[in-house]
């Protein structure tokens, strides 16, 4: 039995190796974001396009992104946030790239976004470099249900290997604030998230919100 163990573990050792330790093709998905109608303007916001700055599709760095939507809205009291849906095969944690760009971290838990038919569970960091301070809310879903950071990178290694379809997006808000107006940015998110979630078709709803966890 344990030499059997042991040979189980090695196959396995070898699988993931083999899934994940040499180069990777351009990640394809289902093209979902070319179907999903997410609003570029809203009866308080505006928008301009915001992929182009952030991702260069030809760009070999970014093979584990297969679409990018990005937008940069401003409301009538020229409030900004820039909004994020990141169609990838994996998903980079926020906190890694922020510190690793000289920010100060500081995570927020236990925050949920309210809608009218499901809560959201939501992830919350202030990020904080001289005069640049953010607020960032982040979730992450796959096949329109909601998923935390450790279900997510199982189901990437399942999915990998046995190299299935699926639809992983990370939906991110980033928020410039004035330091010491976190709350009032939380309720500037919400208020953002409640007017999108309004235009939108319920499969639109699952994709970007997620069904409950």
């Amino acid at each position: 039995m344990k030499t059997k163990l042991i040979i189980i573990i090695i196959l396995l050792s070898v699988t993931i190796a083999a899934a994940f330790g040499f180069p990777k093709p351009k990640y394809k998905s289902p093209d979902i974001l070319g179907i999903l109608n997410i609003p570029t303007r809203m009866s308080k916001w505006r928008s301009i396009d915001y992929s182009d700055k952030l991702v260069q599709k030809d760009d070999d760095r970014y093979n584990f992104i297969n679409d990018i939507f990005a937008r940069l809205y401003r409301n009538q009291f020229g409030e900004q946030l820039l909004f994020l849906v990141l169609d990838a095969g994996n998903f980079h944690h926020p906190k890694v790239c922020f510190s690793s760009s000289g920010f100060e971290i500081e995570e927020i838990d236990g925050k949920v976004i309210t809608l009218p038919d499901r809560k959201v569970k939501v992830k919350m960091m202030y990020t904080k470099k001289k005069d640049e301070n953010f607020l960032l809310v982040y979730w992450i879903t796959i096949n329109g249900k909601q998923v935390d950071w450790t279900e997510q990178k199982f189901k990437q290694l399942w999915y990998s290997l046995f190299n299935k379809k699926k639809v992983g997006l990370m939906v991110r808000l980033d928020i410039p604030m004035r330091e010491g107006r976190v709350e009032q940015s939380i309720m500037l998110a919400q208020e953002f998230f409640n007017d999108i979630y309004k235009e939108l078709s319920d499969e639109e709803r699952d994709y970007i919100f997620g069904r409950e966890l």
